[in-house]
């Protein structure tokens, strides 16, 4: 389990290099502590940020591109990711197991039910995404920033209506995040270096393990 801190840090201090490794072990722990199958601390040079991936949000068309601040066309252009991603040092990559993956994958007819859970399929991601983000902040890592899955729409406002959109007023403004996919990360180049695995949920699953939703928080 997770250590407390004891003693507040200033934020934007410069700290040595065995604190801040023992900063990213603890927020890897937490992570794990938090539901997640498993976390790793990477470089953040083993980052990509690819134009194809932020496209596949459009060709073809997600169905939630467009329908929040946080999907394109609105989400954070990729200049702008790709610059501010080479400033950082270090990242907390995770994932989350969802199983059983039949729920998250439903044929025709599905009731209300089980689009509940389609919904919620990167509900975790999200919340610990926001829980790494704010230890990172707490310990006096006042730049670091987090990135999860899936659209904000579906796991928080439970596919409502965007109110940002509609009225400049988001409901979770502290919580909701882009996409890693809708700022260019490529989710699966990192999932692979991580040494873990992902499948496409198409057609036959009986042989696919389990889906899994992946976040990221950059700290250093």
């Amino acid at each position: 389990m997770t250590t407390a801190r004891n003693t507040a840090r200033a934020l934007g201090r410069n700290v040595d290099e065995e604190t801040l490794q023992a900063d990213l072990e603890r927020c890897r722990q937490l992570a794990l502590d938090l539901g997640a199958s498993a976390a790793a601390i990477v470089p953040a040079s083993d980052v990509v940020i690819d134009e194809r991936v932020r496209l596949k949000c459009t060709v073809p068309r997600c169905i939630r591109a467009g329908e929040t601040p946080n999907c394109p066309p609105y989400a954070p252009a990729l200049d702008l990711v790709r610059k501010a991603v080479s400033r950082f040092h270090y990242a907390i990559l995770f994932k989350c197991n969802v199983e059983p993956i039949e729920d998250y994958v439903p044929g025709q007819g599905v009731t209300k039910e089980e689009k509940r859970r389609v919904l919620s399929f990167h509900e975790q991601s999200g919340k610990i995404v926001y829980e790494l983000e704010r230890q990172a902040y707490k310990d006096g890592y006042h730049l670091a920033m987090g990135f999860g899955g899936g659209s904000c729409k579906d796991y928080l406002c439970k596919g409502l209506i965007c109110q940002y959109l509609d009225s400049g007023r988001c409901r979770f403004p502290n919580r909701a995040r882009p996409a890693m996919e809708a700022v260019g990360i490529d989710v699966f180049d990192l999932v692979n270096k991580a040494g873990w695995q992902a499948y496409a949920l198409l057609d036959d699953l009986s042989e696919v393990p389990c889906a899994i939703t992946v976040g990221i928080v950059f700290v250093f």
